[in-house]
């Protein structure tokens, strides 16, 4: 499991789910302990090549699993829908994910318009939603800019295009680069971090 295996998986799962074994996470968390223990014994220019390909592949597997995920929660609602869902490029950890918010909704959606009445549904929705936001502000950073930047392709794959006193949440990559290279400012988000 090496880098260009994974942005090939990353890319491949950016239109549609592909078909992952059930220990590909597993497998990447072997390979970053496998260069860990190389680490070890690596010479000062050798350390910092594997520190960036730690660094590197971290982020890759965060967005294949941030990719996937989000995959996830549009086919439970799309099966909560009535949609026909295909569940076969899912990982056994996938399947369950799917099931458990398909039924999360399923559930939410009952209390709502008053088919089934449950308090409690609606606090675990409310828990699940907001672990998923707080999941997600991890990875992003509100900053303001400072000067015009133009168009460029954050690495959520979305296209930016700043101007001076913008204030925008970008991805953490970008922001930061942005914040070293004296165009952006972060800004405090107080206490939602």
């Amino acid at each position: 499991m090496d880098i260009d295996e994974l942005l090939i998986v990353l890319e491949k799962n950016r239109s549609k789910l592909t078909k992952l074994e059930d220990d590909f996470y597993q497998n990447i968390r072997r390979k970053i302990l496998e260069l860990e223990e190389l680490r070890k014994d690596a010479d000062d220019d050798e350390v910092s090549r594997i520190d960036d390909e730690i660094r590197t592949i971290k982020r890759i597997q965060r967005k294949i699993f941030e990719t996937r995920t989000s995959k996830i929660i549009r086919a439970a609602w799309a099966k909560v829908c009535g949609e026909a869902v295909n569940v076969e490029n899912l990982t056994t950890a996938e399947k369950n994910l799917l099931m458990k918010l398909t039924e999360l909704i399923s559930e939410f959606r009952d209390s709502i318009t008053g088919e089934v009445a449950a308090e409690n549904t609606k606090n675990q929705t409310a828990k699940v939603i907001n672990e998923v936001i707080n999941e997600a502000s991890k990875d992003f950073e509100l900053v303001r800019v400072k000067t015009n930047i133009g168009k460029f392709e954050g690495v959520d794959g979305k296209t930016y295009k700043l101007s001076r006193e913008d204030v925008v949440t970008l991805p953490k990559l970008n922001a930061k680069a942005l914040i070293k290279a004296d165009a952006a400012e972060p800004i405090d988000w107080g206490d939602s971090k």
